[in-house]
């Protein structure tokens, strides 16, 4: 019964797996087999479209949940049944990623193309206010889109990131040109990417993200960013836009984000991993001092994890997000 809650894809693998089993054991030790509903979910965009995944009530203004750089709406797979009965939650792929569109050939990734589909998505769903889970990119997003329309939003959860991190401006721009570069090499690129066997691909994922997603969490993200090769039997590539890889991540300036970040009025919950290298230096620090010192529904809690916290960890945070929606009247 579980395991009609993984994708086809999924079900291919090997359960004998040892990193496939703990996920199935996982799901039946939270009782997940009582299937709450979810539905696929595509959003038409002028390229193309939106893809999300929708658990709970689809009658019911849902939560946002918005993923991290080169991730996925899997991201949120351990930890969005354990809320959804209580909440609905619409979790996104950014376009790019996942199962939605990628941007026109010849274009390139914009960071603040994301809060922009926040709006888009408020405006074609029609919601009267926006709520936010996110996390990494997606809680940067979030950050922006809750600083320039305060009003349009009810509250924010962003998991380990509110703003980028703070950077060496002298390398970030020396570093462009290897970017730009890299993008115009990959306008002309066809054909399908190298691919992998389970095992491989697992192992590239885990340690592209310096070990931050755990071993036994990779087959979530992989259900929407790997596909099966139709060239080689039994192994899969990476599906996502490689013109991700080389997103121009611009540091701006730091009035420009203590303006930002004063302007957050909603109920704010932030979660730092203590494990993640990410909003650790003085900048980032400062920022949420800001925050906190102009919103006082505004808290953190640091939690024993990595970058990827909800992801391997949702456990240590649903009674936090729990508390937090119930101490402010955002469940019924």
């Amino acid at each position: 019964m579980a395991e009609r809650l993984l994708s086809p894809m999924l079900l291919k693998f090997n359960h004998n797996n040892a990193y496939i089993r703990p996920i199935l054991q996982y799901i039946q030790k939270k009782k997940l087999h009582t299937e709450p509903s979810v539905k696929e979910i595509r959003i038409p965009v002028k390229w193309g479209h939106m893809a999300a995944k929708l658990w709970g009530n689809e009658h019911e203004r849902p939560i946002l949940a918005l993923h991290g750089w080169q991730d996925n709406a899997g991201t949120w797979d351990p930890y969005a049944p354990m809320l959804c009965d209580k909440r609905p939650i619409l979790a996104l792929d950014f376009p790019g990623h996942g199962f939605s569109s990628w941007i026109p050939d010849g274009m390139q990734y914009y960071p603040w193309d994301l809060p922009r589909l926040i709006l888009y998505l408020k405006d074609y769903f029609k919601w009267d206010k926006v709520s936010l889970l996110c996390h990494s990119m997606g809680s940067i997003a979030g950050m922006r889109f809750a600083s320039v329309f305060p009003d349009d939003i009810d509250f924010y959860i962003a998991v380990d990131s509110l703003i980028y991190d703070d950077y060496d401006l002298n390398q970030v721009v020396a570093h462009y040109s290897k970017i730009l570069r890299k993008l115009q090499a990959l306008q002309d690129l066809k054909g399908e990417p190298p691919s992998y066997t389970t095992e491989e691909i697992i192992k590239i994922w885990h340690l592209g993200t310096t070990k931050s997603v755990a071993m036994k969490s990779v087959p979530y993200l992989l259900k929407r960013g790997a596909k099966e090769s139709t060239k080689e039997p039994n192994k899969y590539y990476f599906s996502r836009d490689p013109r991700l890889k080389h997103i121009l991540f611009s540091a701006e300036d730091k009035k420009l984000v203590e303006t930002m970040v004063k302007r957050i009025k909603c109920p704010t919950l932030y979660f730092k991993g203590i494990d993640s290298p990410y909003a650790s230096d003085e900048h980032s620090v400062e920022m949420r001092e800001i925050i906190a010192q102009n919103n006082s529904n505004f808290e953190s809690h640091f939690v024993p994890s990595t970058h990827h916290l909800h992801l391997n960890n949702p456990e240590l945070i649903e009674p936090i997000i729990l508390n937090f929606l119930q101490k402010h009247n955002f469940l019924k």
